[in-house]
């Protein structure tokens, strides 16, 4: 069956993003009810985004071509679904979920960048409005955590690897359906692309761009491991939990899905200010917050700290050549969504057990040197349509 490009995105962020939004705020719950200790489920969540860096890497690299997204898009989904479920069949044994979370994390973690690097490519051939199809995958998220974290509160959280399972195998169902038109390979890029990682990181604005933007996302890395459980240590439910990633990814689906009409005219340098300064203010006041209404008001921040930043860099790499962009989104992804992410996870896993204060205080600490790292004068600003 043959869909609209925009279809085939929103239905393929859609069933991403919502197994992404159960596994990113429960998985923690997952492993507490499989007895781990807090040393232990930091260690397994870093060591887990040690390899979606690998992930990222591996497979944006070997996409020659853009023509290769859609099937690249595809296989990753069924791994997924696979590894998934041998997670859930492994819990009893230490190094067994391990190796089962390694394997997860390679392959799920490139479906970010080569899905994103879809959405790029069909932005510059068809004009796609990378905004409101990413805002498909902020509700999907939505959809993710609070249905299912609902119902983990109800059916228990031992049954969430199942929970995620199911909703990858929905995932990879629809990545069947044949887009029309494909992307399209450029001249030059039908042709190997040559250029290399480090290549590409030699354009001292790129690397300062991703160095910047690795250290301010990468500070939701306390966020991501422990927000959960220090809402439940402070009298909420795992259903309150949910609620409030909820609505941070809701207030995250209405600046995606004005965006383009919000930032049109901000140059990526504002942004990267705009992200940081936000990322600043919110890690400060996350240890103090332990209210219903205090923390409804910090989750609102991810709007700033997560959206400004993704759509600046996603808009950066957008008006870079073509057959730079697969890379450009598995070397973002890399950086900021897992190397960084890995790094600030295993020391906020030393310090959230002295004092959750001292973990988050750190992440405003990484969020306020990406300040300085980011570079002057950057604009990259999309051509208008014709």
């Amino acid at each position: 069956m043959q869909v609209r490009p925009f279809t085939w995105l929103t239905l393929s962020f859609f069933g991403y993003y919502c197994a992404y939004g159960v596994f990113l705020p429960l998985f923690p719950a997952w492993l507490k009810t499989q007895s781990y200790s807090e040393e232990s489920i930091g260690l397994l969540l870093a060591c887990g985004y040690i390899f979606r860096f690998s992930g990222s890497i591996l497979f944006s690299g070997l996409i020659k071509r853009v023509s290769l997204l859609v099937n690249g898009l595809r296989y990753l989904a069924v791994a997924s679904a696979i590894t998934m479920a041998l997670i859930g069949l492994m819990s009893h044994n230490f190094w067994l979920l391990f190796i089962g979370l390694a394997l997860y994390s390679m392959v799920n973690a490139a479906g970010m960048p080569i899905g994103d690097s879809l959405a790029s490519t069909w932005q510059q051939q068809i004009h796609l409005d990378y905004g409101k199809v990413r805002l498909i995958g902020s509700f999907a998220f939505v959809v993710g955590v609070m249905v299912f974290g609902y119902l983990a509160g109800m059916v228990g959280e031992q049954d969430i690897t199942w929970m995620i399972t199911g909703i990858l195998i929905f995932y990879s169902i629809v990545q069947l359906l044949h887009p029309n038109p494909m992307p399209q390979d450029e001249p030059q890029s039908a042709v190997e692309n040559s250029v290399g990682f480090l290549g590409l990181l030699k354009n001292k604005t790129t690397l300062r761009l991703f160095i910047a933007i690795a250290l301010i996302q990468g500070s939701h890395a306390a966020y991501y491991s422990y927000s959960t459980i220090f809402w439940t240590s402070h009298g909420h439910s795992v259903s309150d939990a949910g609620l409030f990633w909820g609505i941070s990814v809701l207030v995250e689906i209405v600046v995606f899905f004005f965006s383009t009409r919000l930032f049109k005219n901000w140059s990526i340098t504002a942004l990267f200010y705009l992200t940081g300064i936000a990322a600043i203010v919110r890690w400060l006041a996350f240890g103090y917050a332990d209210t219903f209404v205090e923390i409804v008001l910090l989750q609102c921040f991810h709007s700033l700290t997560y959206v400004a930043g993704h759509y600046a860099t996603v808009r950066y790499i957008t008006t870079q050549p073509q057959n730079h962009i697969a890379k450009l989104q598995g070397l973002y992804n890399a950086l900021a969504g897992c190397a960084a992410i890995a790094i600030f996870t295993a020391l906020s896993g030393v310090l959230y057990p002295i004092s959750p204060v001292y973990a988050f205080s750190l992440m405003a600490a990484f969020a306020f040197i990406g300040l300085f790292i980011t570079p002057r004068g950057v604009k990259a600003f999309l051509p208008h349509r014709v």
